[in-house]
């Protein structure tokens, strides 16, 4: 029977079963931890998956798009508070056609006048804020990105690393193969043998079945691969990604923390409160609350102020005319446009209570997620259990009592090729359930993560 290098691997995620981990007001899962310790060699570069995912947040465009839009945003924030520009109207009134002499008439006069209009109430204020509010979505927008992109990044890499376990276990297990079809191999050969010609044939068929097994792991692998390279292996693409390699360095576990079901329902709300989609509905309220003062707003008059200047020419006897200065005030009333406004206050008092009703909705959804992946979790932990402590010693048991029945003439050939098969997917499986633990893990770690980006009023 084959060593079992598994364990090593199964008693770390054993040992993580029973702790996780609330870190900071980042809330870290400790998946992303302790897979940092998994490093993944792809052009001769030993990486890590927290590196792998450290690379696909720096590479990511989506990001950089993010930080330039940002950047426009809260440029228009400062231009919106600046005043209307003022007109500055010249003219020449009540010039005499008869003559078009300017100093014939009293009233001709080379005016001069500027206005300035002032919005009403705080508009230009609140337009302000408006535009720095819609700003403080994009960096919550972006945290929630690279929460997600750490997300997807891990499970791309666990599912690579599943497959380059896998093989591994099956190359281990087809040297055994290989040993047990040469002992068939020599007691059909040998005159005194009693294998049979049919436990060779079969011998050989499971080698072959390992081969094609081998060969549509690479494929998995190698596809994995390919799909990560979209996030930090561009180049990767162009090459053969069969050959990358997936290993598991031997630490101790580093993790340390509070159990998984620890936090109450209150305590669980304020946590997610803090998760970026969470706060991005925050402020689209904030912003929903601004639309309705400015709505608010234009209850109020606008207001105007225009200055001008008269220049006036002598009289025909050649007497000075004193010039002329004027100020006027105007303001709007808002009589007829009643009806608009309070349609446009209504609608607006609408958007801030849908806002409130969406925030509750994202809430319970982050909730129940985390309920489930707990639930998952948990779970998870038992079956790993059961086929430490039971499956796995029952299947070697089995293995070997099947190869002692064969070589002592007592058993079927059948019977010790299957129950090594058994074997080999009983490993396989319990890799495929750790992963599936990690996996959960990530997707835990999304659901935990807090923004602190952005203070909200």
């Amino acid at each position: 029977m084959a060593k079992n290098n598994l364990l090593p691997f199964c008693h770390l995620l054993q040992s993580v079963c029973y702790r996780t981990f609330l870190i900071g007001k980042t809330h870290r899962i400790a998946s992303v931890s302790l897979l940092s310790l998994l490093p993944l060699v792809a052009n001769a570069e030993a990486l890590s998956l927290q590196q792998a995912v450290d690379k696909a947040i720096n590479q990511d465009d989506w990001l950089i798009s993010s930080q330039q839009k940002e950047n426009a945003i809260r440029a228009l924030a400062q231009g919106v508070t600046a005043l209307p520009d003022p007109k500055i109207n010249v003219g020449l009134l009540n010039m005499p056609t008869d003559s078009f002499d300017f100093n014939q008439e009293a009233m001709t006069q080379f005016s001069v006048s500027i206005s300035q209009m002032f919005p009403a109430g705080d508009t230009l204020r609140l337009a302000g804020e408006k535009y720095a509010t819609q700003g403080d979505q994009m960096p919550l927008m972006r945290d929630n990105r690279r929460a997600m992109l750490a997300m997807e990044v891990s499970n791309i890499w666990l599912t690579a690393y599943s497959y380059e376990e896998s093989i591994k276990l099956v190359k281990q297990n087809r040297t055994l193969f290989e040993q047990l079809h040469e002992a068939v191999e020599s007691g059909y050969s040998s005159a005194y043998g009693r294998a049979k010609q049919q436990d060779l044939v079969r011998s050989e068929l499971e080698l072959i079945k390992l081969d094609h097994r081998l060969t549509q792991l690479r494929q998995e692998k190698e596809n994995a691969l390919k799909k990560l390279s979209q996030y930090i292996f561009p180049k990767m693409v162009d090459h053969d990604a069969s050959d990358q390699s997936i290993t598991l360095k031997n630490a101790a576990d580093p993790i340390s923390g509070t159990s998984l079901n620890t936090l109450t329902s209150d305590a669980l709300a304020a946590h997610l409160s803090q998760h970026p989609l969470v706060r991005i509905v925050d402020v689209q309220s904030n912003t929903a609350q601004i639309d309705k003062v400015i709505a608010e707003q234009k209850y109020k008059p606008e207001w105007g102020v225009t200055l001008g200047y008269g220049y006036r020419g002598d009289d025909l006897s050649g007497k000075s005319r004193a010039d002329l200065a004027s100020i006027a005030v105007s303001v709007s009333v808002p009589i007829f446009s009643s009806r608009r406004q309070d349609a446009q206050v209504k609608a607006a008092s609408l958007q801030v209570e849908s806002f409130i009703s969406e925030k509750q909705l994202v809430l319970k959804e982050l909730m129940a997620k985390y309920r489930v992946l707990t639930s998952d979790i948990n779970l998870l932990d038992q079956r790993i259990r059961l086929y430490q402590t039971k499956l796995l010693p029952s299947y070697r048991e089995s293995a070997q009592a099947m190869l002692n029945a064969y070589t002592s003439n007592d058993g079927v050939f059948s019977d010790v090729v299957q129950a090594r098969i058994a074997t080999l997917n009983a490993h396989i499986e319990l890799l495929n359930i750790s992963i599936e633990r990690f996996k959960r893990l990530a997707e835990l770690n999304y659901v935990m993560t807090q923004s602190e980006g952005v203070k909200l009023k």
